[in-house]
C-alpha cells in the first residue's frame, strides 16, 4: 500500500473533512480525493462517506484504520532509523499499556529521567496484545497488566501480582449485594477499555462457563472512559484495582463483592536480542524497583466497599 494514501486517509478519518485533512497535510484538495479513490479502487471497498456531519469510515474503512495506523507509524520509525547518524544507537522503542503507565510506572519515568538523561527511549501506548506488538517489531519491550504470558520467542518477566476489583455505581443492583456465584452477575453490562485484554477475555469466559451471558458488552478504549461511563451508572466493569482507588474512595464506584479464579500481574516482555542490551537492562532494573517499592502500598487496594 502507499504510505501517502494511507496517511491521507488517516487524516480524513481523524479530521473527518476532505477540505481540512488537505491543509493539515498541505495538499489541494482533489490530490487528497484522489489518494482516497486510488486506495479505495486498490483494496474494491469504499473506506469513507461522504455525510452532511463530514466523511465518515464505513465498516471497512474502521477495519483498515488500525492497520493504517500501525503501517504509517512503521514507516515514520523506519525513516528515523535510517536518517540518524550511522554511529548512533536506536531509540529504545517501549510500549506500556495506559493503566500501568498512569499508575505504576510513572515514577519509573521520573526516576529515569532524573537519574538517566542521556537514555535515549520512546515512550508508546500499546494498542494491541503485547507479545504481538513486540514480536512484530513495533515495539521493544512492553509493560502491561494481564494473565501470565507463555511465548517461546520473546523474553518475559513478572515483575508483581496485581489485583482486579469488579465495579459498578454504587446503586447498581449487584452493590452491597451478596454474590454466591458467578452466575449471579447474568444479564447486567459489562464496560471495558479493550475486549483483547487478557482480563477481560478471562471474565468474559468465566461469565460464560456460569452461563452468565452479559446483556451487552462496551469496548470504550480507556480505563478513564470505563471508569467514567460506570461512575455514571452504565454497567460493571473489571479493571486492575490500583486504577480505582481514588473513585472507590470518593464514593463515585463501589465494589462487588466477586473474585476471578484467575491470577493477574504486572510483565514486562522484550525481544529476545535485548537480553543483554545495557540501555534494556537499566529500565528493567528500574522498573522491578520502582514496583517493589509499591508493595508498601497494597492496603491502599482495599478500600472499605
Amino acid at each position: 500500500m502507499n504510505i501517502k494514501h494511507l496517511s491521507a486517509f488517516l487524516t480524513v478519518a481523524e479530521s473527518r473533512s476532505f477540505t481540512q485533512a488537505a491543509r493539515i497535510l498541505g495538499l489541494a484538495q482533489p490530490t487528497v480525493t484522489a489518494r482516497i479513490k486510488s486506495l479505495e479502487q486498490m483494496l474494491d471497498t469504499p473506506l469513507l462517506d461522504r455525510t452532511a456531519e463530514g466523511a465518515r469510515l464505513t465498516a471497512a474503512g474502521r477495519r483498515l484504520h488500525r492497520y493504517a495506523l500501525r503501517i504509517v507509524q512503521l514507516s515514520e520509525l523506519a525513516q528515523e532509523s535510517v536518517s540518524a547518524p550511522a554511529d548512533s544507537a536506536p531509540a529504545l522503542v517501549m510500549g506500556a499499556a495506559e493503566c500501568i503507565t498512569a499508575y505504576r510506572l510513572l515514577p519509573l519515568i521520573e526516576y529515569l529521567h532524573r537519574r538517566h538523561r542521556t537514555l535515549d527511549l520512546s515512550l508508546r501506548t500499546l494498542d494491541g496484545d503485547a507479545v504481538s506488538l513486540v514480536r512484530g517489531e513495533q515495539v521493544d519491550c512492553a509493560f502491561f497488566i494481564g494473565t501470565r504470558t507463555a511465548a517461546d520467542d520473546v523474553s518475559h518477566v513478572v515483575l508483581r501480582r496485581e489485583r482486579l476489583s469488579l465495579v459498578a455505581h454504587p446503586a447498581h443492583p449487584l452493590a452491597g449485594v451478596r454474590i454466591r456465584s458467578t452466575a449471579d452477575l447474568a444479564r447486567h453490562t459489562l464496560a471495558c477499555a479493550q475486549r483483547e485484554s487478557s482480563y477481560q477475555r478471562g471474565f468474559e469466559a468465566e461469565l460464560a462457563g456460569a452461563g452468565a451471558s452479559p446483556a451487552d458488552v462496551l469496548s470504550l478504549g480507556s480505563v478513564d472512559a470505563v471508569k467514567r461511563s460506570v461512575g455514571e451508572g452504565v454497567g460493571m466493569a473489571l479493571l486492575p484495582a490500583v486504577t480505582v482507588v481514588a473513585e472507590l474512595r470518593r464514593g463515585q464506584l463501589r465494589r462487588i463483592d466477586w473474585q476471578p479464579s484467575f491470577e493477574v500481574f504486572s510483565q514486562c516482555v522484550w525481544r529476545r536480542s535485548l537480553d543483554g542490551d545495557s540501555v534494556f537492562l537499566t529500565v528493567l532494573d528500574a522498573a522491578r524497583q520502582v514496583l517493589a517499592e509499591q508493595d508498601s502500598d497494597d492496603l491502599l487496594l482495599q478500600p472499605a466497599a
